[in-house]
């Protein structure tokens, strides 16, 4: 199925506008192309003072017909002076009724091209929110932005005005011609001599233009993609000096796009110019002709200048034809990068006869579970056994790379087990749909991500529709409600770009207290105290023993001392679970726990009297 075929989905909703815009493009037409140049004709001769004028009025003949006569005859004179005032009232009150239907016709198929885009900018914003994380991975943020922005846009500009004039176009020349070859067929076919040229390059032309068009689009996500990343980055740029490095890359970046840019531009620009060149020679090939003719009086004066007018008209679209095929390939290179990133199947979906979870006590059992990335053969998790039940506080331990965050986040659903399977109150998660899982699973990470907004906004994310009371009962439980309550907006204080106008414990307190408003019966804490000051962490830490009570808590913790209370602990290493037990346990049989506990002890000993002196 082609581009276009699959546009006809998202513009079929608002084909009424199209219609009227249609409508009154075609009015426009026959206004401009039949109408007003026979008024101009005949007003152009009555100033000059053709001689038959004075007893018949006008004689302007196409075909069979005198237009002349009939003009005359509508107008109800023959009097040349009343025959000039009337012919430009009438020109004066046709162009207006034009110009209207030039704005009706332009504000409809704007709307008309308004409208699709926020359909497929929706859809679009709608399938991505639909992907794995691991989908994500593969794609550069800034790449799919410019899929959803730039070339949505593209889309856009062109389903407008640009696209009535694709219609127009055509609908003009062939009122035109019809026109033409009824005054004079001859000089018609004289005229379009250089008619299959112009064809030929227009057509090729427009396949280059497409394929220049696909590779700017991806210059420009290669572009917003590092640029997406120096911004979220912006501190350890300046904090390495890196600005000059960062600065020459970017400008590498930059030129590359420009010179495709440059390379499209010079393609397309080269078009329009020596289109119309070709028209013109055809086009003065035909005045000679027909000026002959006019000299040796085989054809009317008055037949001439109207031919003349529909040639000029004529000429004029060809040269729009030229602009509306490389639009037709942009619409082509931009539909494409877009109903490829459609066509991206999810990796993580419902099944089709998933069923909703229902609410969970909070016993979690992983049973032979093995994992592995889709592209890498190396296995993260291997045969991982062990269950959870209500109220266990389950720390994940082990050296990095070990496998930690890969199991916890195989509980959301982030990724799919290659093998063994994940039960929660005996329930398959992969049998489940999704949103029913995440619901009742709350996570809160080491890197707290909040969204622009209000401090009320973000807690209130963790349960949409909460009341005042609930949020500030939240903030209440997770020590957040004090500094909040010293903000001068408190509650609805913006807390910026990704939460950077609070602190560090700021934000972690915000992300529990979303996670308490959630009310969830699973929970995971990835490493949420690892990155905090002593006075921050104390606090977080009393948060999170509130969060944890009556729920299934999964910790990934670095400090070793902030889980000796947990029920048990997996010690994870190369992908597997090496040791099981509590702390007690663990540091009685002289493993890698022990090991990984003596360091940080021996560690802490060793820095303390230096930070003393």
């Amino acid at each position: 199925m082609s581009v276009f075929q699959r546009l006809l989905k998202y513009t079929h909703p608002h084909r009424k506008f199209f219609g009227l815009g249609l409508g009154f493009m075609t009015l426009t037409t026959v206004l401009e192309t039949a109408i007003i140049p026979v008024l101009y004709t005949s007003l152009l001769f009555l100033v000059l003072g053709a001689e038959s004028f004075a007893s018949r009025g006008l004689s302007l003949r196409v075909g069979n017909y005198d237009v002349g006569v009939y003009l005359t005859q509508l107008i109800g004179t023959t009097d040349q002076m009343m025959l000039l005032i009337r012919i430009s009232i009438i020109i004066v009150a046709i162009t207006l009724i034009k110009c209207a239907s030039v704005a009706l016709q332009t504000y409809l198929m704007q709307k008309f091209s308004y409208r699709t885009a926020l359909d497929l900018r929706q859809s679009l914003f709608s399938h991505v929110l639909k992907l794995s994380p691991a989908q994500f991975e593969k794609q550069r943020s800034g790449n799919l932005l410019t899929r959803m922005t730039w070339d949505v846009a593209v889309l856009q500009d062109s389903l407008g005005p640009p696209l009535a004039e694709t219609i127009q176009a055509p609908l003009t020349i062939t009122i035109a011609l019809i026109t033409m070859f009824a005054i004079a067929w001859k000089l018609t076919l004289a005229a379009l001599i250089m008619a299959p040229l112009v064809a030929v390059i227009i057509a090729g032309m427009g396949r280059i233009i497409k394929k220049l068009v696909i590779a700017i689009q991806d210059k420009l996500g290669d572009l917003n993609g590092h640029l997406t990343e120096l911004l979220s980055g912006i501190k350890v740029i300046q904090s390495f000096t890196l600005e000059d490095y960062e600065e020459k890359r970017v400008a590498k970046l930059n030129r590359m796009y420009y010179k495709q840019a440059m390379r499209q531009i010079l393609v397309a620009e080269t078009i329009s110019p020596g289109i119309e060149f070709i028209t013109t020679l055809g086009m003065v090939f035909g005045v000679v002709i027909g000026g002959v003719a006019v000299l040796r009086n085989a054809m009317l004066p008055t037949a001439f200048m109207f031919f003349l007018f529909q040639a000029q008209q004529a000429s004029n679209k060809f040269t729009r034809l030229a602009r509306m095929n490389q639009l037709r390939e942009k619409v082509n290179g931009a539909g494409e990068r877009i109903f490829e990133l459609l066509d991206t199947v999810p990796t993580i979906k419902d099944v089709p006869d998933a069923r909703p979870l229902p609410p969970v006590k909070g016993h979690v059992r992983f049973e032979n579970l093995s994992f592995n990335y889709d592209d890498e053969e190396k296995t993260v998790l291997s045969n991982i056994n062990f269950e959870a039940s209500p109220g266990d506080v389950i720390a994940l331990v082990g050296p990095s790379g070990a496998g930690k965050t890969t199991l916890v986040n195989l509980l959301p659903r982030f990724y799919n087990p290659t093998a063994g399977r994940i039960l929660i109150d005996g329930q398959d998660l992969c049998s489940v749909t999704l949103l029913s899982l995440r619901e009742q699973v709350g996570i809160v990470p080491q890197e707290t991500l909040l969204f622009s907004g209000t401090i009320a906004d973000n807690i209130r994310s963790g349960k949409l529709g909460a009341t005042d009371a609930e949020v500030i009962e939240a903030a209440r439980a997770a020590n957040a409600l004090e500094f909040i309550k010293s903000m001068p907006d408190g509650l609805d204080t913006v807390v910026g770009e990704r939460g950077t106008r609070l602190s560090g414990g700021q934000r972690q307190r915000i992300a529990i207290a979303r996670a308490l408003l959630k009310n969830p019966r699973i929970l995971v804490l990835d490493e949420a105290t690892s990155a905090l000051d002593t006075e921050s962490e104390h606090l977080v830490q009393q948060a999170l023993e509130r969060l944890m009570q009556g729920r299934t808590t999964f910790v990934i913790a670095h400090r070793l001392s902030t889980i000796q209370y947990a029920t048990r602990i997996l010690v994870l290493d190369g992908g597997s679970i090496v040791e099981d037990g509590n702390h007690k346990e663990l540091l009685a049989m002289g493993g890698l726990y022990s090991r990984l506990h003596e360091m940080q002890f021996h560690d802490r000993e060793y820095k303390e009297p230096i930070l003393a002196e």
